[in-house]
């Protein structure tokens, strides 16, 4: 469940100007249902950087090499 009610996400999505059909939106909205607690963590008072888990991604680790195929 998400504060952001869906006819007001719609509305951000078509201020940003993107082409996306209603059933796109619909998609959109399932997945920042997911995302939406996990920004409000890291925006919370108080919290500075030190406090957002560590991720990285290194582009040269997951390039496909010659001869693999990718799987998705």
């Amino acid at each position: 469940m998400t504060k952001t009610p869906v006819e007001d996400f719609a509305a951000l999505i078509r201020r940003a100007g993107l082409p996306v059909q209603p059933v796109d939106i619909r998609q959109i909205y399932e997945a920042w249902a997911l995302v939406e607690p996990m920004l409000d963590r890291i925006r919370s008072p108080g919290r500075d950087r030190a406090a957002e888990p560590a991720h990285i991604f290194r582009a040269d680790i997951h390039a496909s090499r010659p001869g693999e195929t990718e799987t998705f």
